[in-house]
């Protein structure tokens, strides 16, 4: 088995660390697209939960915001006041990289799209990745039960 399906185990981990060089690129070193827009709805975002007596509560945790011109974005427990708002996105994902207002800047607050948890999950994702790669590529003594643990 190992040998039938290195070459291509091999070239789909090559996929995942390209992916995020492209990542990489699109948000620091392409140019960001800015965009003035207007809110028009925002919901709260709450999360239910469950207790072991039945009970349930409700923990908030931010809001979405809707725009005039179809965007839609979540902050972290920081109320917008403001309508009018300039949104920077990356040029390729169309990802949100900044929120801000004519007083404050929100980008810190954002949890949609590629921002928060998502950003760490694709780190490890990659590094994973590579080490996987160098396992492959590298180690010649790597067991049939190796190779099925790296797929």
């Amino acid at each position: 088995m190992k040998d039938k399906y290195t070459n291509i185990t091999f070239k789909i981990l090559l996929l995942i660390p390209s992916l995020f060089i492209l990542f990489l690129v699109d948000q620091f070193i392409l140019p960001q697209e800015k965009i003035n827009d207007y809110i028009t709805a925002y919901s709260k975002l709450e999360v239910s939960r469950n207790n072991s007596y039945g009970k349930t509560s409700k923990e908030f945790i931010g809001y979405k915001y809707y725009t005039q011109k179809g965007i839609e974005f979540s902050v972290t427990k920081s109320y917008i006041p403001e309508n009018q708002i300039q949104i920077t996105k990356s040029f390729i994902f169309q990802n949100i990289n900044k929120i801000s207002t004519i007083n404050n800047d929100y980008s810190d607050e954002l949890t949609s799209g590629f921002n928060g948890i998502f950003f760490y999950i694709a780190s490890a994702m990659q590094f994973t990745s590579i080490i996987s790669l160098l396992l492959l590529k590298f180690n010649t003594n790597l067991t049939e039960n190796g190779f099925q643990n790296i797929i």
